[in-house]
């Protein structure tokens, strides 16, 4: 009789640290779901974004473009009241741009690439944005590698931001394919976060 009297106590004591294991599980599980709760979601960029964009262009007619060109990049815009309207002001933002340029159709040339750390923008009107309204870089750091970068700046070769730092990115969440004139196509995904 005694060993089935220990056997029958283990089996209690096993039950008994099943349940444990059991509540321990199930609160655990509900302390997860409460913090997943009260956390804010993750940005790509980081969560001060509200904006984030990628963008190409390429031109491909070499009178018109003085040459042929390509660039790309992504940036991101924050630190605003999160309104589409000219004139409103943002205090933070991240662009990386690399861009080359060509004499002919062979490799690119002098390849830079430029890393924007905004602290300043606004959105203004502008021509080059097919909305008629961009942000435009006010404030910022710009560093800048490759052969190209020590090139005198022109709009697509060197080291410098964009005239009057206007990106030509608009504001208004959508995708924009367009070609300013023939052979010159510029494509801009701009998403507007919550």
């Amino acid at each position: 009789m005694p060993r089935l009297k220990s056997k029958v106590h283990g089996q209690q004591i096993e039950e008994k640290l099943n349940n444990h294991n059991r509540i321990l599980i199930l609160i655990t599980t509900a302390g997860l779901l409460l913090l997943a709760t009260i956390l804010p979601g993750a940005h790509a960029y980081g969560n001060t974004a509200q904006w984030q964009v990628g963008f190409s262009g390429n031109c491909q007619t070499p009178t018109t473009c003085g040459g042929t060109f390509g660039f790309w990049g992504w940036c991101e815009f924050g630190g605003s009241s999160g309104s589409i309207a000219d004139g409103t002001t943002g205090t933070s933002g991240d662009c990386q741009v690399t861009d080359y340029a060509r004499t002919d159709l062979g490799q690119p040339n002098n390849p830079t690439h430029l890393s924007i750390d905004v602290t300043g923008w606004t959105i203004m009107p502008s021509i080059e944005s097919p909305t008629g309204s961009s942000f435009q870089i006010t404030a910022s750091t710009l560093k800048c590698t490759g052969p190209g970068a020590s090139l005198p700046p022109t709009p697509f070769t060197g080291c410098a931001l964009p005239p009057g730092g206007d990106t030509g990115i608009p504001p208004i969440a959508g995708h924009y394919s367009f070609s300013p004139f023939p052979r010159y196509r510029i494509n801009i995904q701009v998403n507007q976060l919550p």
